[in-house]
């Protein structure tokens, strides 16, 4: 099973500009920090994005969740993510930019 993400996670977008990770509970932790919810992401800063230049566009927020969302782990009717997460952020071009976990920052909590 996969690892759930917490504040103490490693997320990039593929320019490897990191992702702030803000939970928006405390009722679950692990190693005293927040376990990341779905809702957490949508909309994350990524900060520092080196994709610039004419006709580019830097992440700057993350926009879509593709995987990576636990079907059995919920806080607050929310289901936690997982190291298995990957999405879309709002740059472009020339396809589709991604955003992936480097690290889940623990290994203490794992769901499906």
């Amino acid at each position: 099973m996969p690892n759930v993400l917490t504040e103490a996670s490693v997320v990039t977008c593929i320019h490897q500009a990191p992702v702030q990770l803000k939970a928006s509970q405390h009722k679950l932790t692990v190693d005293g920090q927040a376990v990341i919810l779905q809702r957490d992401l949508i909309g994350a800063l990524v900060n520092n994005c080196p994709n610039k230049g004419p006709g580019l566009v830097p992440c700057a927020t993350i926009t879509t969740i593709i995987t990576g969302v636990s079907t059995e782990l919920m806080i607050d009717g929310q289901p936690a993510m997982l190291e298995t997460a990957t999405g879309l952020t709002n740059a472009s071009p020339p396809a589709p930019v991604m955003w992936q976990v480097k690290s889940a920052g623990q290994t203490k909590l794992a769901a499906k």
